[in-house]
């Protein structure tokens, strides 16, 4: 790890927090049942009304919104059919404009996700594409003519189950979808494709958007001879996409030319972001790699190895020390706990013998991710301990696309972690005041309880904590650059690091367990501190540290070292 006191971050997207929406679920303006754009613009206060002062505003500085383009909706909205319209479920493009203006008047930045991968099968030119094998865009998507003696071209295989080839009568040929079978992708070694695609870049910087969240940014390019992908000795996984090694089909040397390409797109406009979900099976090392050599390709890389660690100190921290050691020395880190393809964290983590208390996980959880070094990603809901819903009858579902089989059961569906925002306690939980209208997905139960206007009025609630826990790192130059350093060697079932600048030492202690000593591999200094934010310990007070922690007590303390 880095022995630097201090880093020096100077952009938004390293200093603040960012919020991620799914504008199905968020808020319904109209009544339909739909989230939409409208319902986003009325929740904006609710996010950063522009007031530092405000007790009923979370205090974000950026939202980031699932897919908003135009889509036939099978995979609900990533399936984009026109990438210059907004899709009419969710409003007009003036409607985004208004969302725009709104959210910059408040200080909030807008990214949008943009899903370049793959395109709907309905798109303009996928049906151009697939008209004949001689017109101007027959080369746009990746076509391949059957096996010898008929049959699928190679052992590419989708993600969401089978072969990743489809059969187009039309054209005679295979076409080649790394996901579902109506998103077929790209072609992007053809020059035409990263023309069109870059021109829809420049369309929305100049709209003003603020930066994009790549979808599967690690799977554009790919083998142009098509080459099949080796089997994993021994790998018995039932979804047997897990069974391959990807060489041919996945983060191939040319994804990084093509990451970069964007990269300098959103450089010629001031202050933009470019996020990418790095979709490389989980390995940190790899998608540390999508900086770029000279930092100049992703400012964040998303990965999903701290979000699936076991809720266990030892591990939590591991995946930490693994960011310290692997993020190139002028890249970011950023982590999250939830989005909208995983279940939420407080359905994940429930079955261990440190699971007792979900109120108590979801406290631990949010002063980890916002108090490590790295950017911190909110999803929708997680502030005020939403759950996954698991009473979703079947013919209400929406997810459509992990349908497939997958050894004779089905990849579970992503809908639980979809649900409606609980805003209140009125019908729909007030995400719509359609009250005849059934939502696009079912509320869960609990709304009565959890919601947001009910934890408002409770200063001990998790969203209550949230807003507390956002404020002091905002205020805190510590928590925004300074080093990572742990206070414990080998977590067992108490976390403590501190986060420290040459000014300022913030420390963090967690108890993951039942009452117990407080005991560190280093000594601790200074012996007096002041509370900035505790469950146990009243704020603003000024402490000597305890010897023993309280059941699942949390503390994060400030000494002054000027």
């Amino acid at each position: 790890m880095t022995q630097d006191m201090e880093f020096s971050p100077t952009k938004w997207w390293q200093t603040g927090i960012i919020y991620q929406i799914y504008p199905l679920t968020f808020a319904d303006g109209n009544g339909d049942g739909k989230g939409d754009l409208q319902g986003i613009i009325q929740k904006l206060d609710y996010l950063n009304d522009g007031n530092p002062e405000s007790n009923h505003s979370l205090g974000i500085d950026a939202i980031w919104l699932s897919p908003i383009h135009e889509s036939p909706m099978v995979d609900n909205g990533y399936d984009v059919s026109d990438y210059y319209r907004i899709a009419p479920v969710f409003g007009t493009l003036q409607d985004f404009e208004e969302l725009l203006a709104e959210a910059h008047k408040r200080g909030i930045k807008v990214i949008m996700d943009l899903v370049i991968n793959h395109t709907s099968t309905q798109h303009d030119w996928f049906l151009e594409s697939s008209s004949s094998r001689d017109n101007p865009k027959s080369d746009w998507y990746l076509w391949q003519d059957p096996a010898p003696g008929g049959g699928v071209p190679n052992n590419w295989l989708s993600y969401f189950g089978g072969s990743g080839w489809t059969f187009h009568e039309t054209r005679g040929q295979y076409y080649y979808h790394t996901f579902n079978q109506n998103q077929p992708d790209l072609n992007w070694q053809n020059p035409e494709v990263r023309k069109a695609i870059y021109e829809v870049i420049e369309f929305w910087l100049q709209k003003g958007v603020d930066g994009f969240r790549l979808d599967a940014s690690s799977v554009y390019s790919k083998d142009p001879y098509f080459r099949p992908n080796p089997t994993k000795f021994g790998a018995s996984d039932r979804n047997a996409y897990n069974n391959q090694h990807h060489i041919y089909n996945k983060n191939l040397p040319e994804n990084h030319q093509i990451v970069k390409e964007i990269r300098e797109i959103c450089d010629r406009y001031k202050n933009r972001v470019l996020i990418g979900e790095t979709f490389i099976d989980n390995q940190l090392f790899d998608s540390a790699s999508f900086y770029g050599v000279n930092n100049d390709e992703l400012h964040l890389a998303f990965n999903f190895e701290f979000p699936f660690s076991t809720w266990y100190p030892g591990y939590l921290q591991r995946e930490i020390e693994k960011k310290e050691l692997i993020t190139p020395p002028q890249a970011w880190p950023t982590y999250f706990l939830d989005n909208h393809d995983i279940p939420r964290h407080l359905s994940r983590w429930v079955e261990c013998s440190l699971c007792i208390d979900s109120q108590e996980i979801a406290l631990a959880a949010a002063t980890i991710l916002l108090t490590v070094r790295g950017t911190p990603v909110l999803y929708y809901g997680e502030e005020i301990g939403m759950v996954n819903n698991v009473d979703i009858p079947e013919e209400k579902a929406q997810d459509k696309v992990l349908a497939p089989h997958i050894g004779g059961e089905f990849l579970p569906s992503r809908d639980g972690a979809r649900t409606p925002m609980q805003w209140d306690t009125s019908a729909h939980a007030g995400f719509s005041f359609g009250r005849d209208i059934e939502p696009w997905l079912p509320v869960h139960k609990n709304y009565p309880q959890v919601n947001v206007s009910t934890q408002w009025q409770d200063p001990n609630s998790t969203l209550n904590f949230y807003r507390k826990l956002i404020e002091i790192r905002k205020h805190s130059e510590a928590l925004i650059r300074g080093r990572w350093r742990s206070l414990i060697h080998y977590p067992y079932e108490h976390l403590a690091y501190v986060r420290e600048t040459r000014q300022e030492r913030v420390l963090v202690v967690i108890n993951f367990s039942y009452e117990k000593d407080l005991t560190t591999d280093e000594h601790i200094v200074p012996k007096v501190w002041e509370v900035l934010l505790s469950n146990r310990l009243e704020s603003g007070q000024t402490i000597k540290l305890p010897k023993r922690l309280e059941p699942f007590e949390i503390f994060i303390v400030k000494a002054d070292l000027s």
